[in-house]
């Protein structure tokens, strides 16, 4: 459709998150996220808050359903869709939704912790071993006898040492101060 604008918003979850359903029984969900966007301040040499923005967002489908039961209160989030200026208030026909990870952990069903899931833990995997020939040992015939002994195989090495590399020297969005104290 022409006249769409595309945009991703960056904030917290702002309220509680509604859940509706249309006639037809599909999902709609309705939250607002509080984005503050963070400025330089060249006279003090810090960071600061800027003015705060509220952006309602609307999704729909089995995304509504995810958005009610994973999104509350203060949950930082990155909401992507299109955006529209109405009556002085920006909305947001959100596409994708997704948690934070610069703030929070998150899991999915296949990584939720077992405990968190209700399930039994599952036992640690064993590391294969392979025998490991040894020396040979006198026999007390005067034949010489090998021995092996169990041994975990090695594991693969990392391709290079990215975290052990020198920090960044520039400030950008992305080495910006965290804002998790708020």
């Amino acid at each position: 459709m022409s006249g769409e604008t595309a945009a991703a918003v960056r904030g917290r979850v702002y309220g509680t998150v509604q859940l509706r359903y249309t006639e037809r029984g599909t999902p709609a969900a309705r939250f607002t996220v509080l984005q503050v966007p963070r400025e330089y301040d060249h006279t003090r040499g810090q960071w600061r808050d800027g003015e705060p923005v509220l952006v309602i967002c609307t999704v729909t489908g089995p995304l509504a359903r995810h958005v009610a039961e994973c999104l509350t209160d203060a949950v930082h989030v990155i909401v992507t869709g299109n955006l529209a200026l109405r009556d002085n208030v920006l909305y947001l026909d959100s596409a994708q939704v997704g948690v934070d990870l610069a703030h929070h952990v998150a899991y999915i069903d296949d990584t939720l912790p077992a405990v968190l899931a209700g399930r039994a833990p599952v036992q640690a995997q064993r590391v294969p071993t392979a025998p490991v020939p040894q020396p040979a040992a006198a026999h007390p015939g005067g034949r010489a006898r090998p021995t092996t002994t169990a041994r975990p195989a090695p594991a693969a090495a990392p391709g290079s040492d990215w975290w052990r590399s020198a920090p960044r020297t520039t400030r950008d969005a992305v080495t910006a101060p965290s804002r998790t104290g708020r």
